[in-house]
């Protein structure tokens, strides 16, 4: 009996107890403990192989049964996944109702031998509604289960699980949680399991996301190069087409608006003829920021006509609101005071409903620089003070500067002395968070 099988046997003795409504406590007697029952069942190998028969004996379990129902095994094994596939594809499409009925619907014999990946299905599906904390209860419970479970350890489940916890705290504009996560799946990933580059790709573009989330383009730029000689063997191509986005976007950042450019052009021309929306999406969204950025406002608003035309195929609203902040600084830049004050609006909704406090506080930012360029002053305050508010709330040390800038010149104007030398103060306490000067002005 060698360690497969006693974990097999283990899975199965587990699986019958349940069925048959018992405890550890009922099977355990002076010949097992409860310990030893438990240890068998976790397929720990150390376990004396009498007590494993002893235990199957109680059961009435023939050891010659095992392999058909091995078999056996296997066959509901193929049909879990094949419902877990229909279950996340329904997740993807939006039916997210009917994905957590099936969910709940799952027999408790099955449910059994597949707890971490039903709670990571009913994490997706908090994910999608936006309930991050539902979302990150069910996560949690998938870690510790998975972690409990040797066989997930074969489909790197626990991997999986991080990329997810990721992406909410990510959603949620706590970047420094987010790449922790990653760097804790990159660390759980097991190279002699499945889907392992897939996975390891996925977090390693998640990763330089962050990085640059936080600033850290040179970090973000190398890991990024690290990464890029692997395009060759990445299979998903939705992954190559965001390392495109996300190099041209760092060339943005970096004002290397040539060589930005040119790879957001040529993920453009990488994702002609697919169905790739959201990737396309920051392509373009991209791009026409590099141009509003070169003062190139004719083909700015090219790209953002373009992206608009995508809108009813994007899966991703943050990504949607993104663009809708970069077509809203557009509109301003080009004296389009009615059509930037429109878009914002609609940017300053959807960033409070999906909680995405980077993209509220640039929306609250810039419909402050737009009242106070048409002269509402006094409205022009009260969006700055929410800009500051979230900036503060979420430690934006760059935004809280310019927040508090832009009020200090709404003071000025208004001849408000006292309340000018108080923003003006606490510009120098954000600017003493900040790393260097130019940091200041990058998100502008």
């Amino acid at each position: 009996m060698n360690v497969l099988e006693i974990n097999e046997i283990g899975k199965f003795i587990r699986k019958v107890r349940k069925e048959r409504g018992l405890r550890l406590e009922d099977l355990s007697d002076n010949h097992i403990s409860t310990a030893t029952i438990s240890n068998i069942e976790r397929g720990v190998p150390h376990v004396n192989k009498d007590k494993v028969l002893y235990l199957m004996g109680k059961l009435d379990l023939d050891l010659s049964e095992i392999p058909q129902m091995m078999d056996k095994e296997s066959e509901n094994l193929e049909s879990m996944q094949l419902k877990f596939t229909a279950i996340e594809t329904m997740i993807k499409v939006g039916k997210v109702a009917r994905a957590l009925t099936l969910l709940s619907g799952i027999p408790e014999s099955m449910f059994s031998r597949h707890q971490a990946t039903v709670h990571l299905l009913k994490g997706k599906c908090y994910i999608q509604k936006g309930d991050w904390k539902k979302a990150e209860r069910e996560l949690s419970e998938a870690i510790r289960l998975a972690q409990q479970d040797p066989s997930s350890q074969k489909t790197n489940l626990e991997a999986s699980i991080y990329d997810q916890l990721a992406y909410c705290r990510s959603a949620q504009s706590n970047w420094e949680q987010a790449l922790k996560f990653v760097e804790r799946g990159l660390e759980v990933l097991r190279e002699d399991a499945d889907r392992f580059n897939q996975i390891k790709y996925n977090l390693k573009m998640k990763q330089v996301v962050y990085l640059e989330k936080l600033g850290r383009v040179d970090e973000a730029l190398k890991s990024l190069d690290d990464l890029w000689g692997s395009i060759p063997h990445i299979q998903d191509k939705d992954v190559v087409l965001n390392l495109y986005a996300l190099r041209a976007d760092l060339f943005r950042r970096m004002r290397l608006h040539r060589d930005s450019v040119r790879y957001a052009r040529e993920g453009i021309r990488l994702a002609v003829n697919s169905r790739y929306f959201n990737e396309m999406f920051k392509l373009w969204t991209t791009l026409g920021s590099v141009y509003t950025e070169l003062s190139n406002f004719d083909d700015a608003e090219t790209c953002f006509e373009f992206v608009l035309e995508l809108e009813d195929q994007i899966s991703d609203r943050h990504e949607l609101l993104r663009a809708y902040c970069s077509l809203g600084r557009l509109y301003l830049l080009q004296g389009k005071t009615d059509q930037s004050r429109e878009i914002l609006e609609q940017a300053i909704k959807w960033g409070k409903s999906l909680k995405d406090h980077w993209q509220l506080n640039v929306a609250l930012l810039l419909m402050g620089r737009l009242l106070k360029k048409t002269g509402n002053l006094s409205e022009a305050i009260k969006y700055l003070l929410q800009a500051v508010l979230v900036a503060e709330e979420r430690q934006f040390y760059q935004n809280v500067w310019l927040g508090y800038y832009e009020l200090a010149d709404c003071y000025e104007q208004l001849g408000k002395v006292e309340e000018f030398r108080e923003a003006t103060e606490l510009m120098y306490q954000a600017q003493r968070h900040l790393n260097c000067e130019e940091s200041l002005f990058s998100s502008w």
